[in-house]
């Protein structure tokens, strides 16, 4: 089943955050817009839950040096 989500206004969820907090534990994703662009969203914590990690990270010699300017001409 999909989660429901909530298109909430910036100033109308400032004055309810604690309404919207308590949606957003039952499972509502709530979408903050300004001028009706999504801005930010609220979702429950999921307690448990990892960030993402790669398993081996890249190692930084393999791009060489970074700062050195690229001298070659643009095609």
């Amino acid at each position: 089943m999909p989660m429901k989500t909530l298109y909430v206004p910036v100033a109308e969820g400032r004055s309810n955050l604690c309404e919207l907090l308590a949606k957003a534990e039952s499972g509502v994703r709530v979408v903050f817009t300004s001028h009706g662009k999504p801005k930010a969203v609220l979702s429950a914590y999921r307690d448990g839950a990892e960030p993402w990690r790669v398993a081996t990270p890249d190692d930084p010699a393999r791009y060489g040096d970074l700062q050195k300017p690229v001298l070659e001409d643009w095609q």
